[in-house]
């Protein structure tokens, strides 16, 4: 007994429930259910030790602004824990103010909670706030958020924040963010613009929801509006997220909102999303992109639709914290993306800073409609990018694929390009080519040892279920379209990039079927 004793830890042995009734009284012990406390003012004046659980009586609202400080920390193994007691989730009404702020404290984990702000027109706080003003540049360990939703917000509907550093072993899951006017999620450190650290390490946000966050017309600092974003995080997930109906109001003339992304970043993933619907008022407005400061991030198995903006985007800006260098894009679908700025594309690549390195393009579907003028988009300027088995599909007079500044470091290499009704166009600089043989005389793309690679030709693929509305959820899981029919010449002409370059180990394409270690891969996202 004694060594099960010590193995629980001294903090797990003293830990206390303390519970929050609407018929409680703020001068009982508040350690049981006739005993509980009344108010969150109550819970504020608390000590709480590590282990211990505050639970709000579920289907109740408690109005006021909980605040948790460095002398309510828990611990990784013994969280403290803000939840709801009962059947369903108590509601924490905050008035004008923070719904829930945790200032310099880690170990905590907030779940099961409904946190509303009093509108986003008359509210100047976010929904939950943690940040980390500690002068040590040490990260707090443990913080978790579970199945809260948090809406009707000023600013974020969640922000977690950090100079010189933030939190460590980040956890959100199960999470929607609605309805709050400068965005839903963002993981951001406060660390210079030109310092290259992280303020924030192992982030995973999994199935989440952030939608009709509209973003700030009177923000001009920055960006407002975006779904999800990390910021200066090192080592991170975005995983089975969904974004849609963002950014409509951003007010921002130098940049713009996307759905998910991630800048700054090292090592950050995101994958198995849906991105769409989102909007802008003048930049951006698209479903995915690694942005400036990134390097060695992934996006992958995604499915980017009907955005203002690119759908899958790389983009690197002139005041970038580290080298953009060794990103990916795979497996991922954008279909009638770039519906608002002609000059973005489904695909869209770009430098306006020191360059990118190392860009990894391949096996992705991309369909546009003639709201935009071309499929893929690449400014070769200072991007060092390799190109392979990707489909580029192009409708109403569109180009398939434009390069500005092309030159020896760009590789296109085994891709396909289409245009329904008209001979396949590439432009490439300030020449257009509609012959595929000509393209790679002149430019030496589409070869690969001095062998012909590449196709124009139509990729045959299935379409949607009859009666499918675009603009609307689909879910990745079931998304049917863009399969190759038989005899499509998608099927099993795709570079083996395992075999031949060393590139994507163990993979699977975007419905999951596991790609051969030799043998051809597909053309475009989905081998069948």
């Amino acid at each position: 007994m004694l060594v099960l004793l010590c193995g629980l830890g001294v903090n797990s042995l003293f830990a206390t429930d303390w519970f929050v009734r609407c018929d409680g009284d703020d001068s009982a012990r508040g350690t049981g259910r006739r005993t509980a406390w009344r108010t969150i003012e109550r819970v504020n004046r608390a000590h709480l030790q590590p282990g211990d659980r505050v639970l709000f009586q579920a289907s109740q609202t408690f109005t006021g602004n909980l605040r948790l400080a460095a002398d309510d920390a828990g611990t990784r193994s013994a969280p403290v824990i803000i939840g709801s007691s009962g059947h369903g989730r108590a509601t924490i009404f905050a008035g004008t103010g923070t719904g829930v702020a945790v200032e310099n404290a880690g170990g905590i984990t907030i779940e099961n909670l409904v946190v509303v702000g009093g509108g986003i027109t008359n509210n100047t706080g976010y929904g939950i706030f943690c940040d980390n003003t500690l002068t040590n540049a040490t990260m707090l360990d443990h913080l978790s958020l579970r199945n809260v939703e948090v809406r009707d917000f000023g600013k974020h509907g969640i922000q977690i924040s950090g100079a010189p550093a933030g939190f460590r072993h980040v956890r959100i899951s199960g999470c929607v963010m609605r309805d709050n006017l400068l965005g839903g999620m963002e993981v951001a450190g406060r660390l210079p613009w030109d310092k290259p650290g992280c303020a924030h390490a192992d982030v995973q946000v999994t199935q989440c929801r952030a939608f009709d966050n509209p973003g700030d017309p009177n923000y001009h600092k920055s960006h407002s509006g975006s779904g999800i974003v990390l910021y200066q995080v090192d080592g991170g997930v975005i995983d089975r997220c969904v974004a849609w109906n963002n950014g409509a109001l951003n007010g921002s003339g130098s940049g713009g909102p996307v759905g998910l992304w991630t800048c700054a970043s090292r090592g950050v993933t995101i994958q198995h999303c849906e991105s769409f619907g989102n909007r802008t008022t003048g930049a951006d407005g698209g479903g995915f992109d690694i942005d400036g400061g990134c390097e060695d991030c992934v996006l992958q198995y995604n499915y980017s639709h009907d955005n203002d903006g690119p759908g899958l985007m790389v983009y690197t800006y002139p005041y970038e914290s580290r080298p953009n260098r060794g990103n990916m894009v795979r497996f991922n679908i954008s279909e009638n993306d770039s519906r608002k700025n002609r000059t973005y594309a489904g695909l869209w690549v770009r430098n306006d800073g020191d360059g990118m390195t190392g860009v990894e393009v391949y096996n992705n579907t991309v369909l546009v409609g003639p709201w935009t003028d071309q499929a893929a988009s690449v400014h070769g300027d200072g991007v060092e990018a390799c190109f392979r088995n990707n489909i580029f599909l192009a409708q109403g007079g569109v180009v398939p694929l434009r390069v500005e500044k092309p030159h020896s470091k760009l590789r296109f290499e085994n891709n396909l390009y289409w245009r329904d009704g008209s001979p396949v166009p590439v432009e490439w600089g300030q020449k257009a080519y509609t012959g595929l043989e000509e393209w790679r005389k002149e430019t030496c793309q589409e070869l690969l040892g001095g062998n012909p690679l590449g196709w124009f030709e139509n990729p045959r693929l299935t379409l949607h279920a009859p009666g499918m509305r675009s603009g609307q959820f689909v879910g990745v899981s079931n998304l049917q379209a863009f399969r190759p029919l038989p005899g499509s010449p998608a099927k099993n002409k795709g570079l083996n990039l395992r075999s031949r370059f060393g590139i994507g180990i163990t993979l699977d394409d975007f419905v999951g079927r596991r790609l051969p270690a030799t043998g051809p891969w597909p053309l475009g996202a989905c081998a069948r």
